[in-house]
Formats: C-alpha cells, structure tokens, sequence
C-alpha cells in the first residue's frame, strides 16, 4: 500500500509539474511585444543615431514590432536591421516576461575625418569602419588628406596593409590628450608616407610610413620640449623623424 501511495504520489506531483509548464509556455506564446526600450551607449557624448532612428528601424515584414507575439520576432534579423544604421557598431536586442523589448546599441565613434578635393568627405571610425558624414554632428576630429583618400575608401582598413597602419597611427594620437590636441592633419601620399601638420607652430613633421610609432612620437616629443624652447616654435619650417635615432629640423 505505501508503495502504491509513494507511486500516485510521484505521477500526481509529476502531472502538476507538466501542467505548470505547460501553462507557462502557453502563457509566454500568448504574449506579445508591449513596448520598446531603447538604450544608446556613448549617448552621453556625441550622439550621432537617435532613439527614434532605431525604433524605426524595428520592423518584422513591413509592421512595427508592437504587438506582435514574442515567440514569433526574429531577434537576430532585427539586430542586423538595427546594425544597418552606419553609426551602430553593434546591436543586442532580447525581450523580458513583461513582453518589453530591451534594444542595447552601441554607436561608432568617429576619430578622423577624410578629405579630398573629388570625393565626398567621410569619417574612419575607432574599429576602422568608413561612415558617411552626420547630418546631427559634425565630429571635431582630426583630418586625413592626400593622393592615397580614393584608396583608402574602397578598402576595409583592418584588412589592407597601409590602411592598418594608418588606423594604428590615428589611433595612438586620438588616444594622447597632447597629440591629440596638437596634430590637426594627417596628409598621405601614394606610398603611404605621412606628414603631420600641427596646430601650433608653422612646422610640417616628415613622419614617413606609418611605423615604429611611438619610437617616432619620442623624438617629436623632444622636439617639442628641448629643442623647440630654445629656437622658438615659428624657427623650424620642417621636421624629418625618418632617420633612425635622428630628429632632422631645416
């Protein structure tokens, strides 16, 4: 007899179990898409995508998420929607059991600006992703220009050999308070070479390709402090950082 109790006992708790489950799933079948929430990383800076830019682009077919049940919302299709904006650098989209949509986006951040007399301008990003100028902000960045611009925009930055170091280059200035307030403009010719023009000062600096960078960034340095002090910054027209373990001024 305790056997048999023990046993209904086990099937009944096991039915109540089933039953529960299987109300919950028919609960979270029948719940549907309430409301949107939409949160912008790096909003606190420059916001180049707005909060009604992405709900716009919250559709599944050719209707608004709203009210649609969530079991049928294609989560990944949506992100890659929302990662069509050329100013999201990425997207995370999933729902709560209150049936809101939680969308977290990150914004690319742009850290220069290209420029060249036939082309429209456009920024190269912190990842090295090219975007189109933003009709919300104009990033105050600095500028890339030279012969090698209409290279430069056909190819993925991460991927070409003189694009990487260029993208390593602005990288380590934009990440300097002090060069990054100093250098105003990278110029780029057909071989890849770099001058660097500065905000203060009428010198021009030959930084050559765009290697042994902070090796290059040491000399400027001294430059700046030792040398600059005693001549004064207008004295130098040029300065040559190409030579190894030699800072050239004329």
């Amino acid at each position: 007899m305790k056997r048999i109790k023990k046993s209904v006992y086990l099937i009944t708790t096991l039915v109540v179990l089933l039953a529960a489950v299987g109300a919950t799933e028919y609960r979270r079948q029948q719940r549907v898409c309430t409301q949107i929430s939409v949160a912008i990383e790096h909003e606190d800076t420059e916001s180049f995508v707005s909060e009604r830019e992405i709900r716009e682009l919250l559709q599944q077919g050719a209707r608004s998420i709203i009210g649609l049940p969530l079991n049928t919302l294609e989560l990944k299709q949506l992100e890659h929607q929302v990662s069509g904006n050329p100013y999201v650098e990425n997207a995370n989209i999933h729902y709560d059991l209150e049936g809101k949509v939680h969308v977290a986006v990150w914004q690319s951040r742009p850290m220069a600006r290209l420029i060249h007399p036939t082309l429209p301008n456009a920024y190269v990003s912190t990842t090295g992703k090219l975007l189109p100028l933003s009709g919300r902000h104009t990033a105050r960045v600095m500028l890339i220009s030279g012969k090698l611009i209409p290279k430069l925009t056909k190819v993925d930055w991460t991927q070409d050999s003189i694009g990487s170091q260029l993208l390593s280059l602005a990288t380590y200035i934009e990440q300097d308070d002090f060069w990054r307030a100093q250098i105003a403009q990278m110029d780029v010719n057909e071989q890849g070479e770099v001058t660097l023009l500065p905000q203060v000062g009428k010198q021009t600096v030959k930084f050559g390709k765009p290697d042994q960078i902070s090796e290059k960034f040491e000399k400027l340095a001294l430059f700046y402090q030792q040398i600059l002090p005693r001549k004064g910054w207008n004295h130098y027209n040029r300065v040559n950082l190409t030579f190894k373990n030699q800072i050239v001024c004329d």
